[in-house]
């Protein structure tokens, strides 16, 4: 299906509707009660694990992932010509990168207020336009690096595809326990990971098949 712009193209279109759909439900009736319920959870075990899982794919950490993918990706089709091992770098490149981009950009369009502001003051919903940390909630951030870096993985290894996926599961997950996002917030960020991951994927893949 990646390898078809058609299919492809309808796969976001009833994805982004189904997100949105979503989004809308969780919005109205479930990040509130689901964000209160993580909110007594604080200072407890769950919470230190969930922290922990949540750095796993920090903002650093896939940033560094994105830059060497793509040096190593660029040095090995210079030096040894196209092939199933530079295209793959570049995919997870291209995957991690244009996700972080996208995402940091509609944190800033939307400008949603994270939970703590709801427990401060009672804040809860879109600002508009803001570079404020505790105003940039939706996406999930660690939600959407999850999923680009781990669905381009699953892309890589079908036969494990399963292990990557749970990961970032977990991640999102994770981000909600600890009280830095709602449901909402991170069923956002795993569309944008998985979109931005399945057109990287057209892009270095659809036209030429390589060899191993």
């Amino acid at each position: 299906m990646f390898r078809d712009s058609d299919k492809l193209g309808k796969w976001t279109l009833f994805t982004g509707i189904l997100t949105i759909f979503m989004i809308v439900l969780l919005f109205q009736f479930i990040d509130l009660p689901i964000a209160k319920a993580a909110h007594k959870l604080q200072n407890t075990f769950l919470v230190t694990v969930c922290k922990v899982i949540s750095d796993l794919v920090s903002e650093q950490v896939v940033q560094t992932i994105a830059f060497f993918t793509l040096l190593s990706g660029v040095y090995d089709t210079v030096v040894n010509g196209q092939s199933m091992r530079s295209r793959s770098l570049l995919f997870i490149a291209l995957a991690t990168g244009s996700a972080m981009l996208i995402g940091d950009e509609l944190k800033w369009f939307f400008g949603r207020c994270r939970p703590p502001l709801f427990f401060k003051d009672g804040s809860y919903g879109f600002t508009w336009f803001s570079t404020e940390y505790l105003k940039n909630s939706f996406p999930s951030g660690h939600t959407l690096r999850a999923f680009s870096l781990t669905s381009a993985i699953a892309l890589l290894l079908p036969k494990k595809r399963y292990i990557p996926i749970i990961a970032a599961v977990l991640v999102a997950i994770s981000r909600v326990v600890v009280g830095k996002h709602y449901p909402s917030d991170v069923i956002f960020g795993a569309f944008i990971g998985m979109t931005c991951t399945a057109w990287s994927y057209f892009f270095i893949f659809a036209k030429t098949r390589c060899p191993r």
